[in-house]
């Protein structure tokens, strides 16, 4: 028996601790119906249950408005294709993923940004 086979079987185990869903979109190419080529938010996966994690907590930026910018680390079945730059919608709040997922046999981690104001 190889890890592979054992993380595969803890799967469920992760999955169920799951208590978020998430709306995952991408920024693509598409062609309008005149013929000219346009990018557009495209809607790639919807309610994928997720869990949230919130490592870091950073209030540094500051001006007229106290801008408010955190790192938060999403938990997800690996099945989802999430890329660089998505837009993830959880709860109503969005966020951007900031970098490639790293992609395990059980789940996938992805790091995303939420940017807001005080």
């Amino acid at each position: 028996m190889n890890i592979s086979s054992i993380m595969a079987k803890a799967t469920s185990a992760v999955e169920f601790m799951y208590d978020k869903k998430a709306e995952i979109k991408r920024y693509e190419e598409i062609v309008k119906p005149n013929g000219a080529d346009g990018m557009e938010w495209i809607i790639k996966h919807t309610d994928v249950p997720c869990r949230l994690s919130t490592p870091k907590l950073d209030n540094t930026v500051q001006g007229e408005a106290n801008a408010i910018n955190y790192d938060v680390k999403m938990f997800l079945s690996s099945l989802f294709d999430v890329k660089a730059g998505d837009i993830i919608i959880v709860n109503g709040e969005e966020y951007e993923s900031a970098k490639k997922p790293f992609v395990y046999v059980s789940h996938q981690e992805v790091f995303l940004v939420w940017k807001g104001y005080a």
